[in-house]
């Protein structure tokens, strides 16, 4: 096995891979070895039975006259020669290797009168057979008696030691298999809580991770990732402090000077350039919109947002709320500001979700002409909450869609007024609460856009 393969997998593959590979290692030898000792005291009791074959025969021999005789009779022949799956051979030789009786073409093998006797193993007719060959002096003639046997006997018990050697061996091993798994996957279990208690985390968890039940060996890293969730939670709110910070030092000149302009105008000192004192208070308050809109990008990254709080926000009561701020201004427009909410409620941060908001209506009250109709709703379609805000004004060209979220970008031929920053706020405010928002044609023309919850938006934030 590759080494790639091996850091390619997961702790409890690891563990079950080098616990099992030796088992398994340990167990084909056992299997080995036991087969191999049964087998060589199987041949032993069968070599010993051939032994006693040939000391048989000589109780046979007897010297009639000048030289011995085998006196065994067809029935002892026949009694000898019997085995239920083997076949048997024998050879009686006096001292000069005269056939005195069974089969002439069985060769003689080596033996002695005094050593053990000798066995070895051949190819007789074809077939691998078993011989032993017993000297004995009858009567001062030395007398050589070969016996042989087939190896069917022999081969079907090795088949059957190797069997019954194996399947218990093979329970025993599964048994093990499965107690190492199952022990493998219990002592896992709080790892996978640790695993649990990250992956079910948004981005802007960075409380400490509880690691009182944690195994022993892993406490140092997860005590690690505490200091740096601390690190990151010190950072986070030392942003914020500075968010806030410049908020109020870039706001109060700004409405300080917004302030002059307004009271120059109304004191009508400069009669000669009122066009340029108009111009001069515009740019004021897209300064001061700009501004706005940058620290409330800001606040609404993941990184500033990570010590927010989410908490259960009725989306009909922020639609009301956040469209009647809108009501003078769409008056003075001419615009039908309307509302058709249903209840709805999710768990998110109230005062983004009355950025977005704030931020569509403000596009369409902006970019629709006098005598247009603007609609916010909110409800459940299909188990998703959702808020909506419709309008019969331009639109937008449906190639323009997929960009106009992205920073600063302005759709060309579009009035002056808005930054093009605020689809961008609306877009990580959604990415933030797991949601989706969705830019359409209305039923009038004009466009509507949707930011649609998950169904399970209490337990996914």
């Amino acid at each position: 096995m590759k080494l790639t393969a091996v850091h390619s997998l997961g702790l409890r593959q690891r563990l079950l891979l080098w616990i099992l590979l030796p088992l398994i290692v340990v167990f084909i030898v056992s299997i080995l070895f036991d087969y191999r000792l049964a087998q060589e005291t199987a041949n032993t009791a069968y070599d010993h039975s051939l032994n006693n074959a040939a000391l048989d025969i000589v109780v046979y021999i007897h010297t009639a006259g000048l030289s011995p005789q085998l006196n065994l009779s067809p029935e002892a022949e026949a009694m000898l020669r019997y085995d239920a799956m083997n076949k048997i051979f024998f050879a009686v030789r006096n001292s000069e290797q005269q056939l005195l009786a069974g089969d002439a073409d069985l060769p003689i093998y080596p033996g002695s009168l005094h050593e053990r006797p000798a066995f070895v193993d051949d190819n007789y007719r074809g077939e691998k057979i078993r011989a032993t060959t017993h000297r004995a002096i009858i009567d001062g003639d030395e007398m050589t008696i070969t016996v042989a046997e087939t190896m069917r006997e022999r081969n079907h018990a090795s088949r059957r030691i190797l069997v019954a050697i194996t399947l218990p061996n093979l329970v025993v091993i599964t048994a093990t298999l499965l107690i190492v798994y199952f022990g493998v996957h219990r002592g896992l279990i709080p790892l996978r809580h640790i695993e649990n208690q990250i992956a079910s985390r948004s981005p802007r968890d960075l409380r400490a991770l509880d690691i009182e039940y944690a195994p022993r060996e892993i406490r140092p890293m997860l005590t690690r990732l505490n200091e740096l969730f601390e690190s990151l939670r010190q950072a986070t709110a030392a942003q914020q402090r500075f968010l806030s910070d410049a908020a109020h030092q870039l706001r109060t000149p700004l409405a300080g000077l917004q302030t002059q302009i307004e009271l120059v105008a109304a004191e009508g000192k400069y009669p000669r350039n009122e066009e340029r004192l108009v111009r001069i208070e515009e740019s004021v308050e897209r300064i001061a919109h700009l501004v706005t809109q940058l620290l409330i990008y800001a606040q609404t990254e993941p990184a500033a947002a990570a010590n927010q709080i989410f908490q259960p926000v009725a989306l009909h009561e922020l639609a009301e709320s956040s469209a009647s701020t809108f009501i003078d201004r769409a008056l003075a427009k001419n615009i039908d500001l309307g509302f058709e909410i249903e209840p709805a409620t999710i768990t998110g941060i109230a005062w983004m979700l009355r950025e977005a908001l704030g931020n569509l209506i403000d596009n369409a009250l902006r970019y629709c002409p006098a005598g247009s109709t603007v609609t916010v709703r909110s409800g459940t379609h299909s188990g998703h909450p959702y808020l909506a805000v419709e309008d019969n004004g331009p639109g937008i060209p449906p190639e323009e869609r997929t960009q106009i979220f992205e920073r600063f970008y302005r759709i060309p031929g579009a009035i002056n007024g808005g930054c093009g920053l605020g689809l961008s706020i609306v877009q990580e405010i959604v990415q933030l609460h797991a949601a989706t928002i969705h830019i359409s044609e209305s039923m009038g023309g004009g466009l509507t856009a949707t930011l649609s919850f998950p169904a399970d938006n209490v337990k996914n934030i």
